[in-house]
């Protein structure tokens, strides 16, 4: 939870807080203000921007020779006879980076087996786009650069920067629809996937075909150890390790080792988490021994699928401190009048300016109308065609992924020219992108959260079964996966259906939240266990007998996601019945009948009438048992 203003006080310390909660200067205004930034979703973005402005100056400063020389310096590690032998910016490049190819393979692996991949029909638009907005840009650069010595850079303006893209639409909070987030992350994140595929296939240096074999036996056996249940995190960082050494020696860029290890890690958990849960409540009912609280934390942990672990784990360190330091080390060009006025009329920089400003553009928003057209596919709910088309220009914003593959395509040395263009051309392009996507999206997006129509068809239930989950929260509850009742503070929510947010109504503040559920027994297995929404329920049920309507309405929204999760996890399609007698769906129809109740205590009758029938659609019986 987020701690109070004196978390120094808490009873909690033996002697004294830890720095973070002291009552230092240090601490309380820089310490957790700093932490806090953190968390907000486009911290990543601003992050990246300052490190690549700092780079800049660096490198077109009296200094600019040091930047040179920290970057090039030349590090070397030993095993007997075998070394390693590269730049500190080749370490970044081919090392670090390998780590935050690696968390999004991971995010790829959980999106395929349990999010928004995992539906055809909710996948195929924005799979579709992702393709238009991969061959539309490589397209025209390669028509303005065929023949020439640039004509290697067609991958660049293919890729988009998930954490810049992103940060802009967060930008705009609940303006913008939900499904409208969803179709730009899982757009992203495919170009991701094919930008990958783009530099194990073309952007390869000579092969050394025993490396190869050796890297492939490598995969073979972390499959076989997969396939055998072996779940021990050091084995597959040990195999992850001498994966990434077999792909560096073998010519395939060493950063694929961390694509392939991601797609390997189980997306499933080791334990049934209701059969951890109901374990977990009969052991702490005589209270709890220090082996049985450690076994609670085994539960806890094996009852989370390992992919949705290690992006928690990772996320901030890919984040934070691998990005930053490859735009440190990337982005900084030595800018002169010469320099600047050769990159403007040149065919490199201009190709992939107009591949991700123009390019995303029209290849993405061409390729959905006719996708929408055939029948294909849908549009997002809630988006109109010009937001797509905004949507579509923020997608333009190539940074990261752009930066690696210029140095790919033309690799420094006698191509350094063509490097230092190629980096003009996709600072400048992101940046244009960024400016007229935002504005884009500011003029077409809706001026202030506008409700929807409810529907009584197919489509409305599998719209709710999507709500709050894959791909839409993956910035936020994905990568914080503890649900902390303290964020409801002050947050103000749209009002709409069920399948996207909740109605307007400000949450309880932190102090009030906090207090109740120190007050319930819950309060732990909520913590520790988010998607059980039995506990939810309850506490919404407690919470309105107690005639805290808005408290209540929170919970039980809470549990409602965690249970639509938990059932899309199941297999759950978004339609047919929910039935009463399978134990794990009780919660979610209980969530569904509190949440009914609590939208018409705070005076939301029309949400209220939804969730009736919802409930009365999923199962009957249920609803005649729980009303």
């Amino acid at each position: 939870m987020t701690q109070s203003k004196e978390p120094w006080k808490s009873p909690i310390w033996r002697s004294e807080p830890a720095f973070l909660y002291s009552r230092r200067p240090l601490a309380r205004y820089v310490g957790r203000p700093a932490a806090a930034f953190l968390q907000i979703e486009p911290a990543a973005g601003v992050v990246l921007v300052a490190c690549a402005v700092v780079a800049m100056l660096w490198a077109n400063s009296p200094w600019a020779a040091s930047y040179t020389a920290v970057w090039g310096l030349d590090v070397t590690f030993a095993f007997g006879d075998f070394e390693l032998h590269h730049t500190l910016k080749d370490w970044i490049n081919d090392g670090l980076m390998a780590i935050f190819f690696f968390v999004v393979g991971v995010e790829i692996k959980s999106e395929i087996v349990s999010g928004e991949l995992s539906n055809p029909r909710n996948a195929v638009p924005p799979i579709a786009a992702a393709a238009g907005g991969m061959a539309a840009p490589a397209l025209i650069y390669a028509a303005l650069n065929t023949g020439t010595a640039g004509a290697g850079g067609w991958g660049i303006p293919m890729a988009t920067d998930i954490a810049f893209a992103v940060g802009v639409l967060a930008l705009f909070g609940s303006r913008i629809p939900s499904a409208a987030r969803i179709f730009l992350l899982t757009l992203a994140i495919v170009d991701d996937l094919g930008a990958i595929a783009v530099i194990a296939v073309f952007y390869t240096e000579d092969l050394s075909m025993a490396w190869l074999a050796t890297a492939g036996a490598i995969i073979a056996l972390a499959i076989v150890l997969r396939v055998l249940n072996v779940w021990s995190g050091p084995v597959y960082l040990v195999i992850g390790v001498l994966l990434w050494v077999a792909m560096l020696e073998s010519g395939v860029h060493a950063t694929i080792a961390g694509v392939v290890m991601g797609l390997i890690i189980s997306a499933r958990p080791l334990l049934d988490p209701q059969v951890a849960h109901a374990r977990a409540q009969e052991m702490a009912k005589d209270g709890l021994t220090a082996e049985e609280t450690e076994q609670l934390v085994k539960f806890a942990r094996d009852a989370v699928p390992p992919t949705e672990r290690i992006q928690a784990r990772n996320h901030r360190f890919s984040s934070f401190v691998v990005l930053p330091l490859f735009a440190l080390a990337n982005a900084g060009v030595a800018l002169s009048s010469d320099l600047f006025a050769t990159a403007l009329t040149s065919t490199v920089t201009l190709g992939i300016i107009l591949g991700l400003v123009v390019g995303k553009l029209v290849g993405i928003t061409s390729v959905t109308w006719i996708v929408v057209k055939l029948g294909w596919g849908r549009m997002p709910t809630g988006t109109t065609w010009p937001l797509l088309a905004a949507i579509s220009m923020v997608a333009g914003i190539g940074f990261t992924v752009a930066l690696f593959i210029t140095e790919l395509a033309f690799g420094g040395g006698d191509a350094r020219l063509l490097t230092d263009e190629g980096k003009i051309g996709v600072l400048c392009a992101s940046f244009l992108a960024a400016v007229i996507g935002a504005l884009a999206v500011h003029l077409t997006a809706p001026k202030t959260p506008q409700p929807e129509p409810a529907h009584e068809d197919e489509r409305a239930v599998e719209d709710a079964a999507n709500a709050g989950l894959g791909l839409a929260h993956c910035c936020s509850q994905r990568l914080e996966p503890r649900v902390r009742p303290d964020l409801w503070r002050d947050a103000v929510l749209a009002p709409q259906n069920l399948m996207s947010q909740p109605p307007a109504t400000k949450m309880p503040e932190d102090t009030e939240a906090r207090k109740f559920l120190d007050e319930h027994t819950p309060e732990d297995t909520v913590r520790r266990y988010p998607w059980f929404c039995a506990a939810w329920a309850r506490l919404a049920k407690n919470a309105l007998e107690s005639g805290d309507d808005v408290a209540a309405y929170a919970y039980a929204r809470t549990g409602y996601h965690r249970g639509l999760d938990q059932l899309r996890r199941s297999g759950w399609k978004g339609h047919g019945p929910i039935p009463w007698d399978h134990k794990p769906n009780r919660g979610f129809l209980k969530s569904l009948h509190q949440l009914s109740r609590a939208a018409a205590a705070i005076g939301e009758a029309d949400e209220a009438a939804r969730c009736a029938q919802f409930l009365r659609d999923s199962d009957p019986a249920a609803a005649d048992a729980l009303t």
